[in-house]
């Protein structure tokens, strides 16, 4: 549901080969790390542009049938930018397909060309995903998918090789691509096999104890030189009450995680999969998560690097070297999000209001108020919710998928929204529509306030003593 032009920067002493363990540049030099998430790549030989290709388009936030042409020329982009490092933060392809990983690793293969090592952990869509697929003709086929073992034999030169330290248990590694600096990739991902699809795949996420163990070694072994993390899952919560509203987005265990990073001395974790640019720090912690590289509006960050490796500052872009109908039309799939917004919603509420409705609605009767218009079913609420709140939902999407901190936009998107649930009842109640919308809001603001200002405000621990703000675009982190 969701995402440049990048500073010069000083002059590489020199380009080392991807079979080194790790770049060394002169004491005054500063390095750059580029990082990207989720680019979800859909290799062109899975789809023509024909009956399932086009109702796939329709149907999908992401760029999927520009996400080829993207990361084409997002490494076009990167190369120009000359960083020492490129590191992308899982779900690599669109749902695990064959193709895709090997489409996505001959793109890669031009940074490591470049000299520009580049460093990938899966996500949930990349390893034994039941639903890869071909578009074809009128109707998606199943295609060939990946074994973990078969993923790290396609990545071996981008995180897999014989100079990274593997967890027997998982797709996590430590890899020395700097000298001092230690990239440790978590797998947060969840595998399975079965017969059923919904058991085979998971969204959700979390460390596995045996992995957690080996994490616990490798940082001991890194003795004191310095630890950035990434993995596909949240760390650290960026809306209040995110492990409860959205707990397949944060990995399960992840007070544990964070604990065992922060002993360890990390202080940063790149992440993703939740398609949304934004940062939050808890326990010592920043989890900077980076939005979708194939959804609007395609952010890229960039990691500056002190030659004492003391110092990251973080800058952030919108990647614009794609042609303006493309980037309109990623817009365009994220204001159409609010209306599949609109049915998550209503199927979560409908859940909770059916059986209260049930039992108000003879109550509701006898004071003469007119019943016939209330909801029967959760369409019946998502047709409500898209009609009145369509707006301030759409502005909501850009607003969290973009990230930054737009106190006013928020207000104003506050504000909308209680005017929606006023007409709303309006439409329900009639001329009592305004007293149950006072009655709502009063009862129902209180707990949904404080989760709409942690996410369009970009506040963490709303209301309380340790409430903070994190900037998005614009950061520095001491490491």
């Amino acid at each position: 549901m969701k995402h440049f032009l990048l500073k010069s920067w000083c002059l590489l002493l020199s380009v080392v080969a991807p079979s080194l363990n790790a770049t060394t540049m002169q004491s005054n030099d500063n390095y750059k790390i580029m990082v990207i998430s989720d680019p979800h790549l859909l290799a062109p030989s899975l789809y023509d542009y024909g009956k399932a290709a086009q109702q796939l388009d329709a149907s999908d936030m992401k760029l999927v049938l520009n996400s080829d042409l993207i990361m084409q020329r997002m490494v076009d982009d990167i190369i120009n930018a000359k960083p020492q490092l490129l590191l992308i933060s899982g779900d690599l392809t669109f749902n695990g397909e064959r193709a895709s990983h090997e489409r996505l690793a001959e793109h890669l293969q031009r940074l490591e060309q470049a000299g520009i090592r580049t460093l990938v952990i899966p996500g949930n869509h990349d390893v034994m995903c039941p639903y890869s697929k071909q578009y074809k003709g009128d109707a998606p086929v199943a295609v060939p998918n990946v074994t973990g073992e078969e993923f790290a034999a396609i990545y071996q030169n981008f995180g897999y090789g014989s100079d990274s330290q593997r967890d027997p248990n998982s797709l996590s590694y430590t890899c020395e691509p700097i000298s001092g600096l230690v990239i440790l990739g978590i797998d947060s991902n969840i595998y399975g096999q079965s017969d059923d699809a919904q058991v085979a795949y998971h969204t959700n996420g979390a460390v596995k104890p045996e992995t957690l163990e080996w994490i616990k070694q490798q940082l001991t072994q890194a003795n004191g030189k310095h630890v950035i993390a990434m993995m596909h899952h949240h760390l650290v919560e960026h809306i209040d009450g995110e492990a409860k509203l959205l707990p397949n987005y944060i990995a399960a265990n992840h007070d544990e995680v964070a604990q065992v990073l922060r002993e360890g001395g990390v202080k940063v974790v790149f992440t993703g999969h939740l398609h949304i640019t934004d940062a939050a720090v808890g326990g010592g912690i920043t989890d900077v998560s980076t939005g979708s590289a194939s959804t609007y509006p395609l952010p890229v960050r960039t990691a500056t690097l002190d030659a004492a490796l003391i110092t990251m500052n973080i800058e952030t872009r919108f990647f614009e070297g794609i042609d303006e109908k493309t980037l309109d039309k990623g817009r365009a799939k994220i204001e159409g999000g609010s209306d599949a917004l609109a049915a998550l919603i209503s199927r979560r509420l409908w859940d909770k209001m059916s059986k209260r409705l049930e039992q108000y609605e003879p109550l509701l009767a006898e004071q003469g108020i007119d019943t016939s218009r209330l909801p029967r079913d959760a369409k019946d609420v998502a047709k409500l919710i898209s009609k009145h709140l369509r707006e301030p939902l759409t502005q909501s999407l850009l607003a969290v998928t973009r990230g930054g901190e737009d106190l006013a936009q928020a207000a104003s998107i506050v504000d909308a929204i209680k005017q929606g649930v006023q007409q709303m009842m309006t439409e329900i109640f009639g001329d009592e529509g305004e007293s149950v919308a006072d009655f709502l809001l009063a009862n129902l603001m209180p707990r949904v306030e404080p989760a709409l200002r942690s996410a369009l405000e970009d506040i963490n621990q709303v209301g309380t003593d340790i409430q903070s703000s994190t900037p998005d675009h614009q950061l520095t982190i001491k490491l």
